[in-house]
């Protein structure tokens, strides 16, 4: 009991230290009462200044953890506080002083997603043939990752991103990239070593045989890639101050740049902003602890954070927690207090890779190995259905993965059992089939000779015509309408095209040139869908976008019950085109005159993308079925942390085209051009020397001890198929059954 003592002793003089000491920080794992801290600290200053509550910032990492903490000081206090990321704020400061900012006057805070589209028209240029002209002469294009364009564009926007959120400009970048080449060519390392030789795999070991001559063209090559991607950098801030676009990096990174360059805004929102609280500390972005240091100094004065420096699951995209926290004028250290202790032993040793760490008896942690993944899905699924049978509320139970795209097996089986589900997280919107019936429905009704949609369209349960009758409708009538005029001739060529078939389906469709041909039944749905349609045009010419969509897919039957089916599937059918329905009103508002067929045009560049928009389904009578970030602000009783074998969770590290380094500048990974090996020298030594691979599964065991520690009573981590030998990413599932297996031996046994 005596750290729990010392620390309570702590925290009750960090509570009563006033605005003006310096950063505050609450540390500790799960249940240590970190967020509660933080509102005990916010309680005791505003008894002693009520004013300080309407000048207090009360934010966290994600927008989530933000409003959970805004609610449980308004439960504590009486309070009414507003919890936002900070990004948020960046965007409203800047909103104020439009005329400061030297930006658009009419500011939008846009999505990942939306930065991307904005991107591949800022890069348009780099891959057209007017190249360059947009480049200039004396760039050579035989670079690294640029003969797959596509691979190309999101690996530099990924490091663009990173470059804004670093405070690095596209200049900056520039002249670090040539000074890190100069420092790298100039006096190059040994790369016969002994030690980087055996670490290298055969098939890269090529790649360390260059000369003097080889190295330098790879050098000239790494200039060029190094003045391309400054290029695209200020073309891409360009793009986005030209259209007023801003991401939450975006927005941060311009309300610094205004109040460092107007101090007298800073000096009034300082008076007005006194203090400030943040959660989940350890994963703010290098953007947005620079804000706060522009806001409050560099020391912070009247910051308090709380977070888990271990927990960290943001470094990766550039998080730094030790800049935070080892800055801190004050630490309270707080222990866990209801984590189950030996969730709490297997939690430390998955962060630190601990296969001796000794783990206390019990049956809190749980492993299941199956066979193949169906059958771990199905085990899964039972079990979830047994707890909610023995009276544990779903809301009380998760099932994680590292990502929910990963999740859809896990989501049949527990709908097969009519458990609900909500989902949070990623969950590939745009494959699934009921939100694809949506979107037909409504193609069908903008653009019915978009035939790709209309297809689906005609399989949809208000239809459901059979192959025979849509291949009917693709045909062409038996007696057709004679031509009023012919047609020009047209030369002979291999290909089997009739200008006609872009028109056929739909024109029969629509007219019912063919509908003599078709069986009654299918007669008659046809009949019925054109009056319906008719009507649907009605309501997309006298309502806004969002409207005539949820109208036009409630009246297309999606909404309703199908025979045979658990209400579980029909209530996640509902979540995901209500998902849909607010995505196309969301653009629509943005884009106004754009209309229904311009919201459509953007779902479908959304579902080429790498991810997809979110959904976060907060209701508390549904298992949660989430990704890990989504659920960090919440526990539950039971967790089944699920596909816990190596490639999955963790994933494999698979290196960008090239990774960028302030000390070595730009490290391409493939080497272009006329070269000895696949990959470049520079790569294969620093792979070794930097050891990037280690620090992401670093990261990623973070990831799975925070799924871990969601738990309040038990854990159950699970995976198909039979182990690896863990090399190339670790199988953590085996992991934990060793520790599990040795938990009952003598001490000192191993």
């Amino acid at each position: 009991m005596k750290p729990l003592e010392v620390t309570v002793l702590a925290l009750e003089r960090a509570l009563a230290l006033p605005p003006e000491h310096g950063l505050i920080a609450f540390t500790g794992p799960p249940t240590s009462g970190k967020t509660d801290a933080l509102v005990r600290r916010f309680a005791a200053l505003a008894a002693a200044d009520p004013a300080l509550a309407d000048g207090a910032i009360v934010t966290a990492a994600r927008d989530d953890g933000a409003r959970a903490l805004a609610s449980r000081i308004a439960e504590a206090t009486g309070i009414a506080v507003r919890g936002a990321t900070l990004d948020a704020l960046a965007l409203e400061l800047l909103r104020a002083h439009p005329f400061d900012t030297g930006l658009a006057l009419d500011l939008e805070l846009v999505d990942p997603l939306d930065a991307e589209e904005i991107f591949e028209r800022a890069a348009e240029p780099l891959f057209s043939a007017e190249w360059s002209d947009w480049l200039g002469a004396d760039v050579d294009p035989e670079i690294a990752g640029l003969r797959t364009p596509l691979r190309f564009a999101r690996a530099a926007l990924r490091l663009i991103r990173k470059l804004r959120d670093a405070g690095i400009a596209d200049d900056a970048f520039l002249a670090t990239a040539l000074r890190g080449a100069t420092t790298f060519y100039a006096n190059p390392p040994n790369l016969a070593s002994p030690a980087l030789v055996s670490a290298t795999k055969d098939e890269h070991r090529a790649s360390l045989a260059v000369d003097v001559s080889e190295l330098e063209r790879q050098r000239r090559r790494e200039l060029d890639l190094a003045k391309i991607l400054a290029r695209l950098y200020a073309a891409y801030v360009d793009e986005l101050v030209r259209r007023g676009c801003l991401t939450a990096s975006d927005a941060l990174i311009e309300a610094t740049r205004l109040l460092e360059n107007h101090p007298a805004i800073t000096r009034a929102l300082r008076r007005r902003l006194r203090v400030a609280f943040v959660d989940d500390a350890q994963d703010l972005s290098p953007a947005a602890l620079r804000f706060l240091r522009t806001l409050f100094g560099d020391a912070l004065d009247g910051v308090t954070v709380a977070g888990d420096p271990d927990a960290a699951t943001q470094t990766f995209a550039g998080a730094r927690p030790e800049r935070i926290f080892g800055r801190a004028a004050s630490t309270v250290e707080l222990v866990a207090r209801s984590l189950h202790p030996q969730i709490a032993a297997v939690m430390r040793a998955v962060i630190d890779g601990d296969p001796a760490r000794r783990v206390p008896p019990g049956d809190a942690v749980r492993v299941l190995r199956a066979p193949d993944r169906d059958t771990e899905a199905n085990e899964i699924a039972e079990r979830v259905a047994a707890l909610i049978r023995d009276g544990t509320p779903a809301g009380r139970i998760a099932v994680v993965h590292r990502t929910l795209r990963t999740l859809a097996a896990y989501e049949d089986a527990l709908l097969a059992r009519d458990v609900p589900i909500a989902l949070a997280g990623d969950p590939a919107l745009f494959a699934r089939a009921d939100v694809l019936d949506a979107l037909a429905l409504l193609w069908v009704t903008v653009d019915p000779f978009h035939h790709v949609w209309t297809l689906r369209a005609l399989q949809t349960p208000m239809l459901r015509l059979a192959d025979t009758s849509i291949a009917v409708l693709c045909g062409e009538p038996a007696d057709p309408q004679p031509a009023l005029f012919a047609l020009p001739e047209e030369p002979e060529t291999d290909r089997r095209w009739d200008r006609k078939r872009d028109l056929r389906l739909a024109t029969n469709l629509l007219r019912g040139e063919r509908d003599a041909d078709l069986s009654a039944t299918a007669r008659e749905r046809l009949i019925a869908f054109r009056a319906r349609r008719e009507r649907w045009s009605e309501w997309l010419r006298a309502s806004d976008a969002e409207t005539a969509a949820r109208a036009v897919v409630e009246d297309g039957g999606l909404l309703l019950p199908r025979p045979g089916e658990p209400p579980a599937r029909g209530r996640l059918r509902a979540a995901l085109i209500a998902r849909l329905i607010a995505l196309i009103g969301a653009w629509a508002a943005r884009h106004p005159f754009a209309g229904l067929a311009g919201a459509l045009a953007y779902c479908e560049r959304l579902a080429a993308g790498e991810r997809g928009p979110t959904l976060v389904d907060l209701r508390d009578d549904a298992v949660a079925v989430a990704s890990v970030e989504e659920i960090s602000a919440r526990r539950f009783d039971h967790v089944f942390v699920v596909d816990a074998r190596a490639g999955a969770f963790p994933p494999y590290y698979v290196p960008d085209a090239f990774l960028f380094s302030p000390t070595y500048g730009m490290v391409p990974k493939d080497s272009a051009g006329d070269a000895v090996a696949a990959r470049t020298a520079k790569f294969t030594w620093y792979e070794h020397h930097v050891k990037p691979r280690a620090a992401y599964v670093r990261e990623q065991r973070r990831v799975f001890a925070a799924a871990l520690g969601r738990a309040d009573l038990s854990v159950t981590i699970s995976a198909g198929g039979r182990p690896t030998r863990g090399i190339a990413a670790p199988e953590l599932a085996t992991e934990v059954a060793a520790l599990l297996a040795a938990r009952d031996e003598p001490f000192g046994a191993r």
